[in-house]
């Protein structure tokens, strides 16, 4: 056994060990446990400064994407509102030349002036004070389509000698409105689409009317004064059985000149497809498929029910309406869809 003596103090005392990374030798100060030798202590500080400038790259990179899509969503509402004031502020030489024509038949817009004895035209009214109620308007309608003795009834409404509205938005930003408008499947899903802002949300539900009736009525539920509203139309499940496919398709159309270049954000929502035979569901997908395709052509957007209302509890008896937890539903799935289009 030997034994450690205490060295000279005219001599210095030298310890060396091995480098616990690199396996070299490397000079160990006293009071120091630490056996990584300079060098690897340099690339392991070099290792932390990449690792940190990676983090900052990828921190920039984020921001500078979002930084992107708003720039886009920025530039996207400028052309929309330079569009709008372009139509307010575009001549139009030809109404006047459109004397004793059919104005529907014309695929621009016209300027109606007031008739005589009339200061200004009828405006539309107040909203209600109750948050949640159901504006339930009277449809005006000449005729009464109902199935009679299993004869179906003219399905053409004659046409009017009455001048088009023009459907007009302004491009003042302000506070956006929602305006869900539709047929009778809309009876009770108030609640869930009103309730998170009531004083700019709104359901006006048309039992029984038809697309040519909701695009009849459409004017009087959009103010010149709106910003940039948000329009979801939830039609066609009233008209399914009676209409042909040919006559739904020319009323959409109908429906999409009239918003077109108006300023609003337009979604066209899916028909629930009826169980009410093999013919009529079959029209029913039919609807949706075009209704999908010509919405991506036009520029509108297009919310797709799918096959949902067809699980059990959703349909009342007979497929034609909803029962209270499919109302449920579908208002939950229309104030998800408000919320994504607003955000």
């Amino acid at each position: 056994v030997g034994t450690q003596t205490e060295l000279p103090s005219r001599h210095a005392a030298v310890q060396v060990s091995g480098c616990s990374e690199c396996l070299s030798l490397a000079l160990v100060s006293e009071g120091t446990s630490d056996s990584a030798c300079v060098r690897c202590e340099q690339v392991n500080d070099l290792l932390r400064q990449v690792v940190e400038l990676t983090e900052e790259v990828a921190r920039l990179r984020a921001i500078r994407e979002c930084e992107s899509e708003i720039d886009w969503w920025s530039q996207t509402l400028r052309q929309g509102q330079i569009e709008d004031v372009g139509q307010v502020t575009d001549p139009l030489p030809s109404c006047h030349q459109a004397d004793g024509e059919d104005l529907r038949d014309i695929k621009e817009w016209k300027e109606v002036r007031p008739r005589r004895g009339k200061k200004k035209s009828s405006q539309p009214l107040p909203p209600s004070q109750l948050p949640l109620k159901n504006r339930y308007e009277a449809l005006e309608i000449q005729e009464q389509e109902n199935e009679v003795g299993g004869v179906n009834l003219p399905s053409e409404v004659p046409r009017t000698r009455q001048s088009p509205r023009v459907l007009r938005t302004s491009s003042i930003k302000k506070e956006r409105r929602v305006i869900v408008v539709g047929d009778s499947l809309l009876r009770g899903t108030e609640g869930p689409i009103c309730r998170p802002d009531p004083s700019h949300r709104e359901v006006c539900c048309l039992p029984g009317a038809r697309i040519r009736d909701v695009k009849r009525k459409l004017p009087n539920l959009v103010n010149s004064s709106d910003y940039y509203p948000l329009l979801i139309f939830q039609v066609g499940s009233d008209e399914i059985i009676t209409r042909n496919v040919r006559a739904m398709k020319r009323d959409f159309r109908a429906l999409g000149q009239l918003v077109r270049g108006s300023g609003a954000q337009v979604v066209f929502a899916s028909i629930p497809p009826a169980r009410m035979g093999r013919e009529v569901y079959r029209k029913s997908l039919q609807v949706n498929e075009w209704l999908r395709d010509w919405c991506h052509s036009q520029g509108f957007g297009f919310f797709d029910h799918g096959m949902l209302y067809e699980a059990p509890g959703l349909m009342v008896a007979g497929g034609m309406h909803l029962s209270q937890r499919g109302k449920r539903l579908l208002g939950q799935d229309l104030a998800g869809l408000i919320d994504r289009a607003l955000n």
